[in-house]
């Protein structure tokens, strides 16, 4: 099968996972060169049937070209044919890696949102990651008092409004972070961050004892959060990009 994507490492940098290291990859799913039909191949005959079962064209597209993309991205860690990995689902459905190809541990997390999707990459300790884009036409008031805290709502409404929106996307994807980490998927708590505005700018804190909250560098547009077990790590950024046949 030909190749149709492409790894691009950044500077000085390579695939090989160092101690207390995530690599955080970028994947672009937009249609100006991609079809349902690009990538279906490495779709497992699970996927490609979820897949024909969304009703327009563009969310199949993104949820093959993500899928795809993990598999490509694991592929290159287990050294394995992309096509033949295996996952096994936690108690909530957080997916994994088979145990007989997961024998250096290898940890992931997949996340969508409109044209970007992010995976992060890691070895022997949970992993969350989240992003959304951030829509200007969004509620976001109304959701933050259904699944904030009391705290948090009114550290919210404390800020200016013009960063209210901002606050609200950095605090909802550290909570999805800190849910995906766990493994506990929207059955758990929600109460795991703090919103915080330090010289003009809005950051989020994690609360929950051993584990790490990064606020990620993404698209213009997006917001993004990982959270991950132990120490703080060194992020390593990588790109995945398609080629057209």
């Amino acid at each position: 099968m030909p190749n149709r994507f492409l790894v691009r490492p950044g500077p000085s940098s390579s695939l090989v996972l160092k101690e207390n290291e995530v690599h955080i990859w970028s994947v672009q799913t937009l249609g100006e060169s991609i079809s349902s039909g690009d990538f279906k191949e490495l779709l497992s005959s699970v996927e490609q049937d979820r897949a024909s079962k969304f009703k327009f064209e563009t969310d199949r597209r993104r949820y093959i070209t993500a899928h795809a993309a993990l598999r490509s991205i694991l592929s290159i860690y287990v050294n394995g044919p992309a096509r033949e990995l295996q996952f096994v689902a936690g108690p909530y459905g957080k997916p994994k890696l088979a145990p007989n190809q997961a024998k250096n541990k290898f940890e992931f997390n997949l996340s969508h949102s409109h044209e970007v999707a992010l995976i992060a990459v890691t070895q022997d300790r949970e992993i969350g990651v989240d992003v959304e884009w951030v829509r200007k036409d969004f509620a976001f008031d109304e959701v933050a008092q259904r699944f904030f805290t009391t705290r948090e709502v009114a550290a919210l409404h404390a800020l200016p409004l013009h960063l209210q929106r901002e606050a609200f996307y950095k605090c909802w994807t550290s909570k999805e972070a800190f849910l995906k980490a766990k493994g506990t998927g929207l059955s758990g708590q929600l109460d795991e961050v703090e919103i915080v505005f330090i010289d003009h700018v809005v950051r989020v804190k994690g609360t929950v004892p051993n584990l790490s909250l990064l606020e990620l560098t993404v698209d213009r547009g997006y917001v993004a959060a990982m959270v991950v077990d132990g120490a703080e790590p060194r992020l390593t950024y990588y790109a995945w990009e398609s080629r057209s046949k």
